[in-house]
């Protein structure tokens, strides 16, 4: 049987401002959010009691939590402190998949007991690093996730073979990974809120709504999941598309829909573990004629406020037909010089 382990640091960034900054502890720390379009990267727990988080606009969250205090992304910081957790894990594996800087999977099975190895790194991530870490131990990949997430902060917790099924069967469908807010907001309106709730579709009934990947969410729901953890993977890009019902001739309508194909594609982008170093907004005209607008990553600035960007850019009279949001350019896992959402700046490139 497979010893799979999932580690997430807790609320890193956040979790690094206070490292840092003892003044800080116990306070609602914000990361990111800094200029007058910027969206926050992540918060420290305390703001999150407030209804602050990731990829929340910066007015928003100063909305919620007037007390919060706004730090700015450190990104070298957090790479120095990522690179410390992947070090500690190489020394028990080299089977690992990290997912950004603060996440992994390890595969622990050459291991008689992998509890004691699991209590062992989640120990000395605390102690060499300062930071805490949620910790879930399974037989599959999405399983130990679900367990990392159940107990959050500072959390271990193990799901045996005997116990999936149980564990499963109250939690929000939107707990197995890779089921999003529209995928959730379908269900819904058949009066699927729960795992056990999905259990009642069909395997057919699953493959219809969900096409390829319902396979898989129907397998993972009953506490099944083949994948094996990969290194280094990296695909060429990521991107979604849509064709409109109808031709768009202003920003303001067309924006809600690439914001739409942004958090979708980043969702991608999370699942993957990819470090993107570009973004393409793709716009079809009605006369079928073809735009693309890129930009390169430096540092800086967020993903939403470079959309906007891209959205200044572009020319709407022509009538919209499709819209495409896409990542490309992916940095190399090893050198872990790029995180995941909200800290880059671009320039402008050829069109």
């Amino acid at each position: 049987m497979r010893k799979i382990m999932h580690m997430d640091v807790d609320a890193f960034f956040a979790s690094v401002e206070q490292l840092d900054h003892p003044e800080l502890r116990g306070k609602p720390v914000i990361v990111g959010g800094m200029g007058n379009r910027g969206v926050v990267s992540t918060c420290s727990y305390e703001a999150r009691k407030f209804g602050v988080r990731s990829a929340m606009p910066a007015a928003l969250a100063r909305k919620k939590c007037p007390q919060g205090i706004f730090m700015p992304v450190r990104y070298s910081r957090y790479a120095e402190k990522s690179a410390e957790i992947m070090g500690i894990i190489r020394e028990y594996t080299s089977l690992y998949q990290s997912v950004g800087l603060d996440e992994a999977y390890l595969d622990l099975s050459s291991y008689p007991d992998a509890v004691p190895i699991a209590r062992e790194i989640k120990r000395r991530v605390r102690l060499e690093t300062g930071l805490t870490c949620s910790v879930g131990l399974s037989y599959n990949m999405s399983l130990a996730k679900i367990a990392s997430d159940l107990k959050k902060p500072d959390a271990f917790v193990i799901i045996r073979p005997g116990q999936a099924l149980e564990v499963l069967r109250t939690l929000p469908i939107g707990s197995i990974h890779g089921v999003g807010k529209k995928s959730q907001e379908l269900l819904a309106r058949k009066g699927i809120v729960t795992v056990e709730d999905f259990w009642r579709l069909s395997l057919d009934e699953v493959v219809q709504l969900f096409g390829k990947w319902g396979r898989a969410l129907y397998d993972r729901t009953r506490g099944e999941d083949q994948r094996e953890i990969e290194m280094n993977r990296a695909p060429k890009s990521l991107s979604r598309e849509t064709t409109l019902p109808y031709d768009l001739y202003e920003r303001e309508a067309v924006a809600p829909v690439a914001r739409t194909l942004l958090q979708e594609v980043l969702e991608d982008v999370r699942e993957e573990g990819v470090h993107p170093q570009t973004m393409t907004l793709k716009i079809r005209y009605a006369d079928f004629t073809l735009r693309t607008r890129q930009r390169k990553a430096e540092a800086g600035i967020g993903w939403q406020e470079l959309l906007e960007e891209l959205l200044d850019g572009v020319a709407y009279e022509e009538g919209v037909r499709l819209v495409g949001i896409g990542f490309s350019n992916f940095a190399d896992p090893a050198q872990e010089r790029y995180e995941q959402l909200t800290i880059f700046s671009w320039k402008r490139q050829d069109e």
